[in-house]
């Protein structure tokens, strides 16, 4: 990994004002169906959670419930991690790769209700007492995966040439002899 890190250090040195490093750990309990196609998807949804300090059993049980719900929602998928270096103890992070913006339109036009409705009221309003008294705080962004600031893998390129391959920069078209005479 060290290795990975200076080569990108090298590469990108010059166009970085700052740098923040973490180390987390994959959560598989903590997932719901994570392996999906990354090559062909164009955003990234992640998600940090800080969990307050003493409730990492209320965290577990607000994560199953989350799961419970989704699980009924065919294309719900994300992937917990937990910060072990670099962020506050009790800190997680949810990767949720998405396909394209219509899935962020499903996701707030179809999804939720259908998760809502498979917790029912009593569920949700559990879901809500848990969040107020397990969350410190939470925040959501989102993220365009872009070929020119990426280091894709062959396996990626291979997947998605259209997307991944980046495409050389076309050349500036010589003045014509009328608009350099002008």
């Amino acid at each position: 990994m060290s290795a990975e890190l200076d080569h990108a250090n090298a590469a990108d040195g010059e166009l970085l004002s700052d740098v923040d490093l973490g180390v987390l750990v994959y959560r598989e309990d903590m997932s719901l169906r994570p392996n999906v196609d990354i090559p062909h998807m164009r955003y990234f949804e992640i998600s940090r959670f800080h969990v307050k300090q003493g409730h990492d059993k209320d965290w577990e049980a607000l994560v199953k419930m989350y799961q419970s719900g989704f699980e009924k929602v065919e294309g719900a998928h994300w992937a917990m991690y937990q910060s072990v270096y670099g962020r506050e103890d009790g800190t997680y992070i949810a990767f949720n790769p998405i396909k394209s913006a219509a899935e962020i339109d499903r996701e707030f036009m179809g999804d939720w209700p259908k998760f809502e409705a498979a917790l029912g009221e009593d569920g949700m309003k559990k879901l809500n007492e848990l969040m107020a008294t397990t969350l410190d705080t939470s925040e959501t962004n989102l993220f365009t995966f872009n070929p020119r600031m990426s280091y894709a893998s062959e396996d990626w390129i291979k997947a998605d040439p259209d997307f991944w391959k980046i495409k050389p920069a076309a050349a500036a078209a010589k003045p014509t002899k009328k608009a350099a005479a002008q």
